[in-house]
């Protein structure tokens, strides 16, 4: 019975990650405590459809609501899950080869050139050639960033090509390798003259390797 009753409880949190839209949440969340409104138009599901997923992942001990005025804003339940989404996403990489065809597909796109996160580090100092952008939104920006990054979220981008350096190295990153959007403005950048990379590593990623370097 107590075999059977601890299995039974950690088979919660499995339920609470078997399912993508849960897990594209469980990454938004990874990044900064979100409304349910702006989960629903990040992932782009209904705001009732966004709720139920909520109350799962709740159910499931993985993230917790409070309230905040109006709204009721979630948040991961501690730093472990964090830890969590990266290594599910780590070992999506190493073992399934269908996600690794996907992200190397994304990468050789007319337009887009990559820097590994090794690289950047060594860059980051250097801010009389590189140029950091972070191309999160503003809330996720504020709640954790590169120390030299500025921030330009994605659908702004163009609006603010005026404030970004055509004589730099423009180093753009985004939430990580399940995010497109490093690549997409990398792309559009690199169309308008620019001399930009795309990072597919996340904020998470980077403080990781530069403890281990410092």
């Amino acid at each position: 019975m107590y075999k059977n009753k601890l299995y039974k409880e950690l088979s919660r949190i499995g339920k609470g990650i078997s399912n993508d839209k849960r897990l594209e949440i469980l990454d938004l969340l990874s990044q900064s405590a979100k409304t349910v409104e702006s989960i629903s138009k990040e992932t782009g599901l209904s705001f009732a459809n966004t709720s139920r997923h909520l109350q799962v992942l709740k159910d499931s001990h993985l993230v917790k609501a409070e309230k905040n005025g109006n709204y009721v804003v979630y948040s991961v339940i501690s730093p472990q899950i964090v830890e969590l989404m990266h290594l599910l996403t780590s070992v999506g990489e190493n073992e399934l080869s269908e996600m690794k065809y996907i992200q190397d597909e994304a990468d050789n796109q007319d337009g887009i050139k990559t820097l590994s996160l090794e690289e950047v580090v060594d860059r980051t100092a250097d801010t009389t050639n590189n140029f950091i952008l972070d191309v999160r939104p503003e809330d996720e920006f504020l709640a954790g960033h590169i120390d030299t990054a500025i921030n330009i979220p994605l659908d702004h981008l163009t609006d603010n090509f005026a404030k970004l350096p055509k004589n730099k190295v423009i180093i753009v990153y985004c939430r990580g390798r399940l995010c497109q959007n490093s690549n997409l403005a990398t792309q559009l950048l690199n169309e308008n003259g620019f001399n930009a990379f795309s990072l597919n590593s996340s904020y998470y990623d980077w403080k990781r390797i530069s403890s281990t370097i410092s």
